[in-house]
C-alpha cells in the first residue's frame, strides 16, 4: 500500500531487495526445524515478533517506512512458517493449507493494489473483521477440543470470542457507513437501551461457563459471541462518521486484545506479544486521536447513549463565520499558508 502515495518524478527503488534477508531467515528456520533443533519453534516466534515490533518502528517515520513495511511482513511470514513447522500437518493438509495461504496472498495483493487511498479506512475496518472471525472462530474451536480446559483456557476463549466478535461486527458497521453503502438506518430495534442489557447478560455467561459444566461452558463461548457482535453493531452503527476514524483505531485495538487472548489459548507468545502491542498502540492512538479533536473517547463511543452516561460533545468558545471572497483575499494577502490535510480533505 506505500505505493500508492509514491509519486512519478521520485527515483527508482530497489524494495524488493529488502526481502533478501527475511526470505534467508525463514529458510533457515525451515532447515533448523527439519533437523529437529531444540526450541527452535520459540525462536522462530520471538524472531518474527522482534520484526514486528521493528515493523511498527520503522513505520512512525517516513525515511524508514519502507524498512518498517519489509519487517513487519518479514515477521508475519516467519510466524506463519513457524507455525506451520511446528504443526507439521499430513501432507495432504499441508496442501490444503498451502492452497489456503496462497489464495489469500492473491486476494490481499489484489486489494492493495487496487484501493485508493480515500478508501483506506473502511479497508482497514474491513480487514478487522476478519481478524475478528479468525479470534472468535479458533476460541469456540479451542474450547470444544479441549475436554476439561483449565481456568485460563476459559478465561482466554471467554475474551477471545467475545472480543473477536465485537471486532467482527463492528468493522462491519464502520465498513458499510464509511463506504456509502448505508447513510442512516440499520439501526437495531430498542437501540438505546440494549447496551445495558447486554453486559448484563455476558456477565451472566461468564459465570456460568465457571458454574457448569464442559456444555454449558461451550454454550457460553458461544453465546457470548452472539451477544457481544449484537453490542458491536449497535455501539459502532450509533457512531457518527466524523468520529470513524476513532472509533476504527478502536477496532484495532479490540482486533489486537483478541490476538493477545488467543496467544494464551493456544500458548503462542508470538500471538501474545503481537497482540498486546497491537492492543496497546491501538489503545494509545485512539487518545490522542480524540486529545486532538478536543472529545474523549466515551464520548466519541457512547455519546448517543444517555442511559450510559455519555454527553454529546458541547461547542464551547466562538467561531467566526467567513465568505468565499473574505477567503480568497486573505489567502492573497497572506506570506505563509499552511494546510493541515485531514480524511475530510480527502474525501472531498
Amino acid at each position: 500500500m506505500l505505493d500508492m502515495f509514491k509519486r512519478k518524478d521520485d527515483p527508482i527503488e530497489h524494495n524488493q531487495l529488502l526481502a533478501i534477508p527475511g526470505a534467508a531467515a525463514i529458510t533457515a528456520l525451515l532447515l533448523a526445524s527439519a533437523a529437529g533443533v531444540p526450541n527452535i519453534h520459540q525462536c522462530g516466534y520471538l524472531f518474527s515478533s522482534l520484526c514486528c515490533i521493528g515493523g511498527i518502528a520503522g513505520l512512525s517515520d517516513q525515511s524508514t517506512a519502507r524498512l518498517g513495511s519489509a519487517m513487519g511482513m518479514t515477521g508475519i511470514a516467519g510466524g506463519v512458517t513457524t507455525a506451520l513447522a511446528q504443526m507439521a500437518f499430513p501432507a495432504p493438509v499441508m496442501m490444503q493449507a498451502l492452497a489456503c495461504l496462497g489464495a489469500a496472498t492473491v486476494v490481499g495483493t489484489a486489494i492493495g493494489k487496487s484501493v485508493p487511498i480515500t478508501d483506506l479506512p473502511q479497508t482497514v475496518a474491513a480487514f478487522h473483521a476478519l481478524v475478528g472471525v479468525a479470534a472468535t472462530m479458533t476460541s469456540i474451536a479451542s474450547f470444544m477440543s479441549h475436554g476439561n480446559p483449565d481456568g485460563l483456557h476459559k478465561v482466554a476463549c471467554f475474551f477471545g470470542s467475545a472480543i473477536g466478535a465485537m471486532t467482527v461486527t463492528g468493522s462491519l458497521a464502520a465498513y458499510v457507513k464509511l463506504a456509502g453503502i448505508i447513510k442512516s438506518g440499520w439501526d437495531l430495534p430498542m437501540k438505546a437501551v440494549l447496551n445495558r442489557p447486554l453486559m448484563a447478560a455476558n456477565t451472566a455467561a461468564f459465570a456460568a461457563m465457571f458454574a457448569g459444566g464442559h456444555g454449558v461452558g461451550l454454550a457460553a463461548v458461544t453465546g457470548t459471541a452472539l451477544l457481544t457482535g449484537v453490542l458491536g453493531w449497535n455501539v459502532t452503527n450509533s457512531i457518527g462518521s466524523a468520529d470513524m476514524p476513532v472509533a476504527i483505531t478502536v477496532l484495532n485495538s479490540y482486533s489486537g486484545w483478541a490476538l493477545c487472548a488467543e496467544g494464551f489459548m493456544l500458548n503462542n507468545s508470538m500471538l501474545t506479544i503481537v497482540g498486546s502491542l497491537i492492543g496497546s498502540s491501538g489503545a494509545i492512538l485512539s487518545y490522542i486521536m480524540c486529545r486532538a479533536m478536543n472529545r474523549s473517547l466515551e464520548n466519541v463511543i457512547f455519546g448517543s447513549y444517555a442511559e450510559l452516561g455519555g454527553s454529546q460533545a458541547k461547542v464551547e468558545g466562538t467561531h467566526t463565520e467567513t465568505s468565499v471572497q473574505e477567503v480568497s483575499e486573505l489567502l492573497a494577502n497572506s506570506k505563509e499558508v499552511i494546510i493541515v490535510p485531514g480524511y475530510g480533505l480527502a474525501v472531498a
